[in-house]
């Protein structure tokens, strides 16, 4: 009985507790909902509203033609508040279907059922920022807004669009490395080195953070107002940048090289008009633009250094053009260490003068004249090479550039008794393309040597923000007689040195080095692995453009830059050539021959010969072509050939209008005509490649 006593005693002890308890927290919920309501409530909305950081537009990328290199696209996702305060429920379920509808036509992503089925759900579950759809572009976005149901507004509807930003590049590989990557991590190009300017200024806007960690702006106004990115104007041209592309990418495929490079700039201001970096991808089997190599790779420069080198004797009064040096036939040892030139098989190039020596890219012809210039004083030899710019960095606007590399004082590193002459040949020293092309620009230049850069103007909403101007590293890198005594050899090397073949033909003046270099595995040198080169400007008498092609290991069992590297430089300045008048030559005078006989217009041998017949006009013809020449003499008429070169540009001068077209059009061109009478002058100059599609102006008087 005590015991039944105490349990029941017990049991009203614990349910007094639990009465108190209850009466305890019944206590805490008023004190917490009248009392110290407004403070919590003004806790609770302190994290529920957030300013947050808005990122602008960022700028584009152009060509100097204001073709798009890199663009900002605005992409949508579509978020569904289903219980916005003012949600129009009735207007939802009388447009679901239509809304549905519309969602799966516009999307397509989803079937009608399918979205209606999501709509349904996130209604009855209260989803307070459904994620309806993600990546949806703007024409897409304004078709869903203008939509049923949408078209209600955003707070009788519920939804909310955020802007995002999907960045293109719009001519795909077309210079890619060089534009860039725009990413938090390992950005690189144009797109790294000038984020911040391309960046702009984020701005700030009030949004409410909702369940799943999700914001969502409170209004469409900003507290601070983003601000766009500058747009960059670079100064490269899509069209050279296309031709440089692809007539580096069918060298390297014909010869199954490794990788290549091709840089194009202007010589008087360093503007880079074209760059093209193609390497192999092992994956896909395909060239793709994977590294930088124009700036980003340190390679033995081989020939093209015995430019620098030459210079280098001539402008210290050690060496002359007219010194005579024996090469013997094509074997020579420095020190016991053996050196050989290219045509070794051939018996040497014997007893030279230094200017044959550098237009044969003679190794032992060089490599002897510098020995004789600096063989006692070494040291004067480097300072030289310092002295105009050759152990600088070029300072381009691109991350990535490395330094180049050879011994600054006489026994530092791998120093030897041969380094000075292995130095000479483009061995024992490092550079990028791109180095070895500002030098060479320098000699076009007239001995100033400025530095390369890639974009020319910042500018927003249209207008030019800053204007860039070129940029000089050196006035002056030699004497002006020396500097005439190198563009003189750089012109011997086209004319009748070791790059004649592949210029021979051409309508203007190139001065150029080609260079073929061992390539290096580790240490020491591979067998039959090589580097190909070739550096110039055009056109040689008044240089307007610079040009290197380095093309690496190629494995066809050719590797001469005469016939690899050189060929990528002839197509690109032919390109160039036909497209810039102003570089042609100008046509010569139609002489004026004095005649008793009507004169005729050159044309149609077939009409002509006709009209010659009907009018008893005597003439004698020397041709069977379809258009000729006619020379009208005091008493007779003579018809000559008229050749007309298939994918030349045909010459038409002196012919009338209906012949000039017929024969232009043919060849593809697309003509223009001014004036009235006979064709007295032609755009194109007769003779250069022609292109489909290609413009040209014929000129009548």
């Amino acid at each position: 009985m005590s015991n039944g006593k105490e349990i029941a005693m017990r049991s009203y002890g614990i349910f007094l507790m639990m009465c108190l308890l209850g009466i305890a927290i019944m206590g805490k919920i008023f004190t917490i909902q009248f009392v110290q309501g407004q403070t919590w409530k003004g806790i609770a909305e302190e994290h529920l509203f957030e300013v947050r950081e808005i990122t602008p537009s960022r700028g584009q990328i152009l060509a100097t033609d204001g073709s798009l290199l890199a663009t900002s696209v605005p992409i949508f996702d579509i978020y569904w508040d289903s219980r916005s305060d003012a949600f129009d429920g009735e207007a939802f379920k009388q447009q679901l279907d239509s809304m549905a509808h519309n969602f799966s036509v516009v999307i397509g992503d989803r079937s009608k059922a399918e979205y209606k089925s999501l709509f349904l759900k996130a209604r009855n579950e209260g989803n307070r920022y459904k994620k309806i759809a993600a990546g949806i572009n703007y024409s897409q976005k304004k078709a869903i807004e203008n939509g049923p149901f949408l078209r209600l507004g955003r707070y009788k509807s519920g939804f909310v669009f955020e802007r995002q930003q999907e960045r293109l590049k719009p001519f795909g590989r077309l210079a890619a490395r060089t534009i860039g990557i725009a990413r938090e991590e390992k950005s690189v190009g144009l797109e790294n080195f000038y984020n911040d300017i391309l960046a702009g200024k984020s701005g700030k806007r009030l949004e409410q953070r909702i369940p799943g960690g999700y914001y969502k702006p409170v209004s469409d106004k900003y507290i601070v107002e983003p601000e766009e990115g500058y747009d960059l104007v670079t100064s490269i041209d899509i069209h050279l940048q296309d031709v440089a592309t692809t007539a580096l990418e069918e060298q390297l495929i014909e010869h199954g090289a490794s990788w290549g490079t091709v840089v194009m700039m202007e010589v008087e201001t360093g503007f880079i008009k074209a760059i093209a970096n193609l390497q192999l991808d092992t994956i896909s089997g395909k060239y793709e633009e994977m590294l930088n190599h124009a700036i980003g790779t340190r390679i033995e420069p081989g020939s093209t250094f015995k430019l620098p080198s030459m210079i280098a004797a001539i402008d210290e009064g050690l060496a002359n053009p007219t010194d005579t040096v024996d090469t013997y036939k094509g074997n020579y040892s420095f020190y016991g260490s053996p050196m050989q030139d290219s045509n070794v098989d051939d018996g040497g190039n014997g007893l030279i003068d230094v200017h044959s020596a550098f237009s044969l890219s003679s190794n032992i012809g060089t490599a002897k004249t510098i020995h004789k210039a600096f063989g006692r004083n070494p040291q004067r030899f480097l300072d030289k090479l310092r002295e105009m710019g050759l152990s600088e960095s070029t300072g381009i606007d691109l991350l990535g550039e490395v330094a180049p590399q050879f011994a600054e004082t006489v026994g530092q590193g791998g120093w030897s008794k041969v380094s000075p002459t292995q130095i000479s040949i483009g061995y024992e020293v490092l550079q990028t393309p791109l180095q070895t092309l500002t030098f060479y620009n320098a000699v076009a230049n007239k001995g100033k040597m400025v530095r390369p850069r890639i974009v020319t103007e910042f500018r927003r909403n249209g207008e030019v923000e800053k204007r860039f101007k070129p940029d000089v590293i050196r006035e002056q890198i030699c004497s002006e007689k020396t500097l005439s005594i190198a563009q003189e050899m750089l012109e011997a090397v086209v004319d009748s040195g070791t790059a004649k073949d592949v210029f021979s033909d051409c309508r203007y003046d190139v001065a150029g080095k080609t260079g073929t270099s061992r390539v290096t595995i580790g240490k020491t040198y591979a067998a039959n692995r090589y580097r190909a080169s070739f550096c110039g400007y055009f056109p040689a008498d008044n240089p307007r453009y610079s040009c290197i092609v380095v093309i690496n290991e190629p494995r066809s069992g050719i590797y001469y830059a005469s016939l690899i590297a050189a060929p990528v430089f002839r197509i690109l300045a032919d390109k160039i050539y036909a497209t810039e008048f102003d570089l042609h030559l100008k046509e010569p005078e139609t002489p004026i021959v004095q005649a008793i006989l009507p004169t005729g217009k050159d044309g149609s041998r077939h009409d002509l010969t006709f009209v010659y017949e009907k009018l008893g006009i005597p003439c004698n013809s020397t041709s069977s072509n379809d258009y000729v020449n006619i020379k009208t003499g005091a008493d007779t008429v003579l018809i000559e050939d008229r050749n007309i070169p298939r994918g030349k540009i045909p010459n038409v001068i002196g012919m009338g209008l209906q012949d000039a077209i017929y024969l232009l059009e043919s060849t593809g061109l697309r003509v223009s005509v001014s004036g009235y009478g006979t064709v007295k002058r032609q755009s194109l100059p007769a003779g250069s490649p022609a292109f489909r599609g290609q413009s040209i102006n014929i000129e009548l008087s």
